[in-house]
């Protein structure tokens, strides 16, 4: 199978200035971003731009998952460069002036390679314009001068200085000149040498999609990675049901989770199949909670005496089991989308099936009350007491989380299939 190639990139390589090598551009990265991609092994990605701000930043377990599965990861020139620093031990490639940089302890800081960005209205969300100048493109042009000759060691340190006064998201060329005082002139050069030779950052970037062309330039060894359940609840929330869907794994599971009538019986097929590993296969409710140290008396009453609409004839053990369910080490209850979960339906019948009940594109979002409200109603909850129970049984963690997963969904088209069923 044919490997292929994509590139987050953003503001450091306009899309006038991309080379056609056969990659998918990609937006700058942000957690979440690879796990979506569902790369195969041997495919090749590199990381260049990426936000840290406003959103969650890719992170290295995300990294590391891929290159776990043979998946080539190279970073360079901004974000990418930062992250291959701090996991080349682990089979990431770091390519370019400011990888090495970062690498040998002289780049720390984010806010080094940062720098405010608009994006400039292409429907693909690709084409971001840089507003300001990156604080590592003005040490890289003012060290070029200084090794030229053109600048003396005091003029070439005025106008870093100068740069790092300024937070990124002010440091653009006429703050720069205006806030220089007596470095204006080693400044101005400075300007004139990034302008004439693009910034280092650019220069990285290219460097590193032409070398993404010989083979020999994404042998990296084989990383293991220590799964950790908030980097195996990302993956499960990015990754696609289906190559290519936009329904991911983690909706699919909300979707049965909020609207399968019977989903507290799965809930429980799938808690007991999991944790009846310890007292043997076939074990009860009871049985697993002896095996877990839970004593026969006294038990918590509130989660076990109240049956709700869906556990009527359930035992009180079957009620605390299915209620207090938790995977090792036990923050999560799902990662993935079980057996027990899809019933005897398949992936493609609730891939359909959330896609009917997704909203339009451009949607408001619902208000969380009215996320609860239409779910109360829905379960059949009498009361809030009542109401956590089923939030419980279902298999999510607190009413937040349900609530959360609830807003992905047309509330209303689910409100008005509910009350025409009734």
């Amino acid at each position: 199978m044919t490997s292929r190639r994509f590139a987050f990139v953003g503001p450091t390589l306009p899309p006038s200035e991309r080379p056609d090598h056969g990659c998918t551009y990609l937006p700058p990265v942000r957690h979440g971003d690879l796990y979506a991609l569902d790369a195969r092994p041997g495919d090749r990605i590199l990381i260049v731009d990426g936000v840290y701000q406003h959103f969650a930043p890719i992170r290295h377990k995300e990294i590391l998952a891929q290159l776990a599965r043979g998946v080539h990861v190279t970073g360079a020139a901004s974000l990418g460069a930062l992250r291959a620093a701090e996991l080349d031990g682990f089979g990431m490639r770091g390519i370019g002036h400011v990888y090495e940089q970062a690498r040998d302890g002289r780049l720390v800081a984010d806010s080094d390679v940062a720098l405010l960005h608009v994006d400039d209205g292409e429907e693909d969300g690709t084409a971001a314009r840089g507003l300001t100048l990156p604080l590592v493109a003005v040490r890289h042009a003012a060290g070029t001068l200084l090794a030229a000759g053109k600048l003396d060691e005091r003029a070439a340190a005025e106008a870093e200085r100068a740069a790092a006064a300024l937070h990124f998201t002010e440091r653009s060329p006429r703050a720069l000149l205006h806030r220089a005082g007596d470095a204006r002139e080693a400044v101005a050069a400075v300007l004139a040498e990034i302008d004439v030779h693009g910034d280092v950052k650019k220069q990285d970037a290219l460097l590193a999609l032409a070398a993404g062309d010989a083979p020999e330039a994404v042998s990296v060894p084989a990383a293991s990675v220590w799964r950790s359940s908030y980097g195996r609840e990302g993956e499960f929330d990015h990754r696609p049901l289906t190559s290519g869907s936009r329904v991911t794994a983690r909706i699919a599971l909300a979707c049965l989770q909020l609207f399968a009538a019977d989903f507290p019986d799965r809930h429980l097929a799938y808690a007991l199949r999991l944790a009846a590993t310890g007292p043997g296969p076939g074990a009860d409710a009871g049985r697993v909670l002896a095996a877990a140290g839970f004593p026969p008396a006294p038990r918590p009453e509130a989660l076990l005496a109240r049956s709700t609409a869906a556990t009527v004839g359930w035992t009180a053990d079957e009620r605390l089991l299915a209620r207090t369910f938790r995977l090792p080490p036990g923050r999560l209850v799902y990662h993935d989308l079980p057996p027990e979960a899809l019933a005897d339906g398949s992936t493609a019948e609730v891939e359909q099936w959330c896609l009917r009940l997704l909203p339009p594109a451009g949607s408001p979002p619902v208000p969380t009350e009215r996320c609860h409200r239409v779910l109360r109603d829905l379960w059949q909850a009498r009361d809030d007491h009542e109401y956590r129970l089923c939030v419980l049984e279902r298999g999510f963690r607190d009413g937040t989380e349900a609530a959360r997963l609830a807003r992905v969904f047309d509330l209303e088209l689910v409100d008005r299939l509910a009350r025409t069923a009734a």
